[in-house]
């Protein structure tokens, strides 16, 4: 018998009414080419790397920092803890919220704050919770691989990156705009977000998952 497994998809759906950051690419999407005419089809996409839920690598913030293809995709992938740090508008993050879990050296930390309820809607990029810099120093002594939230930036909007700069700078990854929370936080459970095949790019749109029934370890 194969193994039985869940699937939870935590990976906002890609569409032009998907909000999307000031600044960054709004997305389109057109039919190229049409079944009537060509016996297929084929969608046109247009979409910013930051689209979605995506994961953000060093390059995004850091100057000389690494590209997409320069990491490894086992970053992405691995054993995650799914905690719940309930926030509201314009709420920090902070290190005191945090050191109550048992986080484990070289595991993904998902954190739930509830501000998934604004996904789809245009204020989804206002006034979102955000992590500290004491946060950030925090989650890099605990040595994780890789940090997931329900907002759409790790750092509010006031913070001048700093958040993304430590975590990216101590090789710690990053992926924004998770969904479908709620019933998995207090779990650990088998969590991939892979990103496209992108040469030196800044960050990409994922599907992220998280599987039951399978463990890394």
């Amino acid at each position: 018998m194969g193994v039985k497994i869940k699937v939870y998809d935590l990976s906002l759906e890609i569409s032009p009414e998907l909000p999307t950051h000031i600044g960054d690419p709004v997305i389109v999407m057109r039919p190229k080419v049409l079944y009537e005419k060509s016996g297929y089809n084929v969608l046109s996409i247009t979409l910013g790397t930051h689209s979605g839920t995506h994961i953000d690598v060093p390059f995004h913030v850091l100057k000389d920092g690494e590209s997409l293809d320069k990491i490894p995709l086992e970053k992405y992938a691995g054993n995650a803890a799914f905690i719940d740090v309930d926030k509201g508008q314009n709420q920090e993050i902070t290190e005191e919220d945090l050191n109550g879990w048992d986080l484990e050296e070289g595991n993904i930390l998902i954190v739930r704050t509830g501000w998934e309820c604004k996904k789809y809607h245009k204020d989804y990029f206002s006034g979102f919770p955000y992590f500290t810099e004491g946060a950030a120093d925090y989650l890099i002594s605990k040595k994780i691989k890789t940090l997931g939230v329900d907002t759409p930036s790790v750092d509010g909007l006031e913070q001048k990156g700093i958040f993304h700069k430590k975590i990216l700078r101590a090789g710690i990854g990053i992926v924004e705009s998770l969904i479908n929370l709620k019933e998995l936080t207090g779990k650990i459970l088998f969590f991939s977000a892979m990103p496209l095949n992108l040469k030196a790019a800044d960050g990409s749109p994922v599907r992220a998952v998280a599987i039951e029934g399978i463990h890394e370890y």
